[in-house]
């Protein structure tokens, strides 16, 4: 009778256990939505006073060709307005990414963002621009990446 008990508790234990642990998983997709968000609150501190960021209007994503692995490119076009006109803008970002094993976990810093001709964020090493510029990066992204 207590051999049948302990192989019940462990039918129900071990399933349970798997179950809890796919739920909290993020998937590649989840992640790459993630990343198109942190990309244009990046791209919207450069914006002009009156403009926004209105929407997404397509994103793709791929592994950095340049930086090589653990970096991940989000090409973002998405519609800059000042509600009255909107514009396409074209913005690629770079990114720093982590993506735990089975996606248990997803974490991920902004690298380097172009847009407009322009580069922020580290190149060859180097930080561009101020550090100010980079704080407020930083957390721009941070912020958009932790909304769901």
């Amino acid at each position: 009778m207590i051999v049948n008990r302990k192989k019940t508790m462990k039918q129900i234990i071990i399933p349970t256990l798997c179950v809890l642990m796919l739920t909290g998983c993020i998937t590649r997709e989840q992640a790459d939505n993630r990343l198109a968000r942190g990309c244009t609150a990046a791209a919207g501190i450069f914006l002009d006073e009156g403009y926004k960021i209105k929407s997404i209007k397509k994103s793709t994503f791929g592994s950095s060709k340049e930086f090589g692995n653990g970096f991940r490119v989000a090409d973002v076009t998405a519609i800059e307005s000042d509600g009255w006109a909107d514009l396409d803008k074209e913005i690629e970002c770079t990114f720093a990414e982590d993506l735990g094993i089975f996606g248990s976990s997803h974490s991920a810093s902004l690298y380097q963002l172009k847009m407009n001709g322009e580069i922020y964020g580290i190149q060859d090493g180097q930080l561009l621009g101020d550090i100010d510029t980079h704080l407020r990066l930083t957390a721009a992204v941070e912020s958009a990446l932790a909304t769901h």
